[in-house]
Formats: structure tokens, sequence, C-alpha cells
């Protein structure tokens, strides 16, 4: 289908404009914002071509960078063009959801640790020292406003201790987080920028349907390698034993929980629920079962409790 010229020229500069000014909100005012950038340049990129969009990002990341500061843009591009590429060329050659979504995530992981280490060249202080300090200036300021309250000094001993063992768990589980984060922003850029093509008729793009998540089916048995190689290395007494179980059990069990919810949401999908109420309860069940939807999420890649095997 022949495009008219001039109509990619206007959608392109409608691209850099709009995913400019969204980016300078995300900065100054809705953080979250800014990690929405990426969708119109994909847009971008499955419609007309790889070249439209990267040279629509570096347009609006020179423009950002002229607006905030250049260390500022370089960040931005290192961020968002690999995760936007990566999108763009598995969304065309056609890749399944799970191929889509495991390469992005991996692609901006990837980015992230690259910024973080060009950020510790730069201050010559990491990322875990400056959460380190942020946390220690919070417990300070608590500890500080609880010798107001009454408390004995013993309370306040024990309400410091606490907050600390909470302070050090996250800083352990810090390269999960950092994985679990990647994930999530590659999901919601995928889902969105399939959503908005499939709205302009693009249908041969796969939409990433929460319903239908599943973990591939020899998930138990990398599972079992992952935690068996930890209690080698335990063994071994080798380096960050602890940290390195830790994190596996955030990952995998932040997987299984995603599965368990998928479940739910097939689930009341049969039952005809409409996607608020749906999202509503996926929400309210995370808090008192989060500790029961992994094990749902794991019964479902034992039993296959969706069926999903039978209608392949």
């Amino acid at each position: 289908m022949k495009i008219d010229p001039k109509r990619k020229v206007m959608e392109t500069i409608f691209a850099i404009a709009v995913s400019t000014i969204l980016m300078l909100i995300g900065i100054y005012y809705l953080p979250w914002a800014i990690f929405l950038y990426p969708i119109l340049f994909v847009i971008l990129g499955v419609r007309y071509g790889m070249n439209y969009a990267i040279l629509a990002l570096i347009v609006s990341t020179f423009s950002i960078g002229l607006m905030v500061d250049m260390i500022s843009g370089i960040f931005i591009l290192i961020a968002f063009a690999p995760l936007s590429i990566s999108l763009i060329h598995t969304m065309k050659m056609r890749k399944n959801s799970l191929v889509v979504l495991s390469v992005s995530a991996i692609v901006f992981l990837i980015s992230v640790v690259f910024i973080m280490s060009i950020m510790k060249n730069m201050t010559g202080v990491s990322i875990i020292n400056q959460l380190e300090d942020a946390f220690n200036q919070v417990i300070n300021y608590r500890i500080e406003i609880l010798k107001d309250t009454g408390l004995t000094k013993n309370e306040i001993l024990e309400v410091k201790d606490f907050l600390e063992n909470q302070s050090e768990y996250i800083l352990l589980i810090t390269p999960s987080i950092v994985m679990v984060f990647s994930l999530v922003i590659a999901y919601l850029n995928y889902l969105l920028s399939s959503l908005s093509l499939r709205k302009l008729g693009y249908g041969i793009v796969s939409i990433p349907k929460f319903s239908r998540f599943k973990l591939p089916n020899n998930i138990l048995l990398g599972t079992a390698i992952m935690f068996l190689g930890a209690f080698i290395i335990k063994k071994l007494q080798l380096f960050y034993y602890e940290t390195i179980l830790i994190n596996i059990t955030v990952i995998i069990s932040f997987l299984f929980l995603i599965q368990g919810l998928a479940v739910i949401d097939y689930k009341l999908i049969k039952r005809n629920l409409k996607t608020i109420p749906r999202i509503l309860i996926g929400g309210l069940l995370i808090i008192p079962f989060g500790g029961f939807l992994p094990f749902v999420g794991v019964l479902d890649t034992i039993f296959d409790l969706r069926k999903f095997r039978k209608s392949i």
C-alpha cells in the first residue's frame, strides 16, 4: 500500500512533538509518563520503517537535551532507543508475544544497567550507595519524629532495627527489582503500541493478552537448575550466595504471581466480567493472597488449568 510521503513526514513530526512533550511532562510533573515515551516511535517504525523511528527518536532526544540538558537527552536516547528498535523489529517479524516481551525486556534491562554504570563512573558512587544513603536519611528522619511521640528508647530501637532490616532487604533485591521494572516497562510499551496499531488497522500485530500469559513449559526445570546453582555456590562458599538466592526467589515468585493473576483473569473473562472489574479484583487479590497467587501459577504450569495445551 502506497502512502503519501507528506503523510509520513507529518506523522513523524507529530510523533516527535508529542513524545517530546510527554517526556517533559514526565521530567517535571508526572514521572510515570517518562516510561511511555517510546510508544509513538514504535508505531512509527512498524508503519513506515525503522529509519523513520530512529530519526524521530534522535531528533526528539536532541530537542529534550536542548531544553533540559544534553546529558539527560543522551541518557533518554540510551534508555529508549534500543527498546524501541527491539519492539519494532520483533513486531514486524511477527514474533509471538512471549518472544517480543522477552527480547524487549532484556534489551531495556541492558540499557538501564549501562546507564547505571555510566552514572557510577561520572559520580564515583554506585546507585546502591545512593539508595543506602537515602534510606539512612529516611530512617534518621523517622527516628527523630518518634522521639517526640513519647515512645521508650527500647521501642524506638525496635522500630529502628525493623526499618534498617527492611532497607537492607530492599538493597539486596535491587537487582531483581530492576529486572521486574524492565519487564513491566517493556510490557506496557508493547501492549499500548499493539493496541494503537490494531486501531490503525494493523491486524498482523499480536496483542499480548494478559489472560493468556503463560511461562514456558520448562520453567520449572529452569527454576530447579537456578536453585541448584545457588546451592552449589553456597557449598563452594563463593561470593554473594545470599544475594543471588534472594534475587532468584523474588524473580521466580514474581513470574509465577503474574501467571497466577493471568489464570484468575482468564477465569473472570469466562464469567463475562468487564475490564475494570477484573483489574480491581486482580489488584485486591495481590495484597491478601500475594503468597497464594504464585502457587496458582505453579499449578497452571503443571496441570494447565486454562487448557491451552489442548488448543495448540
